[in-house]
């Protein structure tokens, strides 16, 4: 993999083609080495505003007809020797933006510092691409598996991926699998009780059951709560909220009577102009609004609508899914997991329905009345995320009915190195210097890259090779350990030895492939 810097004006006066290369989703190559799976840096002057990275072998920009008429008006020479290729562009946010002084035009980056500011443009873009990825498909799913190599970050990612379809810490619910688990632990079963000097039983739900009650409550939000909600965020201080027939705001304050309404123009009052409860809520029911408050009504009513009056999603984050048997601990709820029947229509009979009170039983009490009490079902806002390691993966630990009911996305450990550049990712022990991290992100690719027997030029015959794969590379979260002795033998030492260990036993000249790995790790240069 190389790394290349595209400038997009080539020559005073010119126009800048940077919106060319977004439209047709193109780099420039000219006769320059460029290869898919290379990266670019899109610079405008002297700024990089993009990266992109090669999807296609490069070909001549004339065999793309409709090319012709874009190059000229760019005044790009539209000649076979000015190659093309196609790739995938991303955006930089503005604060990840960094000044490229020292060549114009096309050129690859032998620099160091900018092919270090180029691998942590990756490394933050893959990790966003990984969340959005993600959450598309758990949106789509309700229920997906993270799998990947072990310290990937894996149930790190997971609640990312749950604070990205807009779940709160108060609807995250985590429970690690193992082969102990079983379903009265998941969904429901009998549990001792003692009154007086008798023991007895009783049916209690399990930890994903209670979820699922919870999340019930937020299924179909109603007014009332919602408006509750919005006035208790309003005694603690007043909101500023868009006009929805223009871009001005104004502020919205709460008395016991109604709302008060301010705005920065000189004839507004000074307590404000007033807005009824009852006006907005019948706005939010109806859609129909007061004659004369045709600005502040609706304009409340939609913000309450927009944040307090919508589903809140409820995740339930299966950390090591595959540690249990999972048709045993899921039981009948195999069925209503299934995306397409979350919901009253996914009602299934659990295996302790019995003993739940419904109407006509003299132990029903409708006050505390069971909403599950004539069958459980999973709510429609109620999302699955389990984690698993690829080392671990069997089929048998999960059948195919089951692995049916999941979407699955690999997470490398290459795709989440970025974890090494988050300061929450290393806790109370602090995020060392950026030339640490540098210097560990190295370590950890050429180790992997041995891992693969991909690393070096020598060639090895099949008994010396590692002969491991993806599945066992070592993922970013064995290197935060660095914290704990800032040195980097000890991380070797006390971590990653005596995992590699692991990973060959039973495997020939285990000490000859541990002193190739350990040789990588302690490779310094970025190959």
């Amino acid at each position: 993999m190389k790394y290349f810097k595209l400038g997009c004006n080539w020559g005073a006066g010119k126009p800048d083609f940077y919106e060319l290369l977004r439209k047709y989703s193109i780099v420039i190559c000219a006769e320059h080495p460029m290869e898919k799976g290379d990266f670019v840096a899109i610079a405008k002057g002297h700024k990089i505003v993009a990266l992109a990275q090669i999807t296609s072998d490069k070909y001549p920009c004339t065999s793309k007809s409709e090319l012709e008429e874009a190059f000229g008006n760019y005044q790009i020479d539209f000649e076979d020797w000015n190659n093309i290729a196609n790739a995938q562009i991303w955006e930089i946010p503005e604060q990840y933006r960094f000044q490229y002084k020292l060549q114009q035009g096309i050129c690859q980056i032998q620099n160091t510092d900018i092919q270090n500011n180029v691998r942590y443009l990756i490394q933050i873009i893959m990790s966003k691409e990984i969340i959005e990825e993600s959450k598309r498909l758990l949106q789509g799913n309700h229920n997906i598996v993270l799998t990947g190599a072990p310290g990937t970050g894996k149930t790190y990612l997971a609640k990312k991926i749950a604070e990205a379809i807009g779940a709160s810490e108060k609807s995250i619910k985590m429970v690690q699998f193992h082969p102990s688990y079983d379903y009265t632990d998941f969904v429901e079963g009998l549990r001792p009780i003692k009154e007086g000097d008798t023991l007895g039983f009783q049916r209690k739900d399990g930890v994903f059951k209670a979820f699922c009650k919870e999340a019930l409550k937020y299924e179909k939000p109603d007014v009332d709560s919602a408006l509750a909600a919005f006035h208790s965020d309003l005694k603690k201080k007043g909101i500023s909220i868009k006009s929805h027939k223009s871009n001005t705001t104004f502020e919205v304050r709460l008395t016991e009577k109604n709302y008060k309404i301010f705005t920065s123009t000189n004839n507004c009052p000074k307590d404000g102009y007033d807005c009824a409860f009852d006006a907005v809520r019948k706005y939010i029911e109806t859609g129909d609004y007061i004659e004369g408050h045709q600005t502040y009504q609706p304009s409340i009513g939609e913000y309450v609508k927009e944040n307090y009056l919508k589903r809140i999603p409820f995740v339930f984050i299966i950390d090591e899914i595959n540690r249990g048997e999972i048709s045993k601990i899921f039981g009948e709820l195999f069925y209503s997991i299934d995306a397409g029947y979350r919901g009253i229509k996914g009602r299934v009979e659990t295996q302790y329905q019995n003993l739940i009170p419904k109407e006509g039983d003299l132990d029903f009490d409708p006050k505390n009345a069971d909403v599950f009490r004539n069958g459980f079902y999973v709510p429609e806002n109620v999302y699955i995320i389990g984690t698993m390691n690829d080392i671990d993966r069997s089929v048998e630990s999960m059948d195919f009915a089951m692995r049916r009911r999941f979407a699955w996305k690999e997470i490398t450990a290459k795709s989440r190195q970025s974890m090494l550049d988050e300061d929450e990712a290393w806790g109370s022990k602090g995020k060392p210097s950026e030339e640490v991290i540098s210097e560990l992100k190295i370590r950890m690719d050429n180790l992997n890259d041995c891992i693969i027997d991909q690393y070096g030029n020598e060639e090895l015959g099949n008994k010396d090779k590692v002969g491991l794969t993806k599945a066992y590379q070592v993922g970013a979260a064995y290197f935060l350990k660095y914290a704990l002795y800032n040195d980097f033998e000890e991380l070797w030492t006390n971590h990653l030895e005596g995992l590699l260990y692991e990973y060959l036993r039973g495997k020939p000249n285990i000490d000859e492939k541990i002193e190739r790995l350990h040789q990588a790790y302690n490779d310094i240069t970025a190959h």
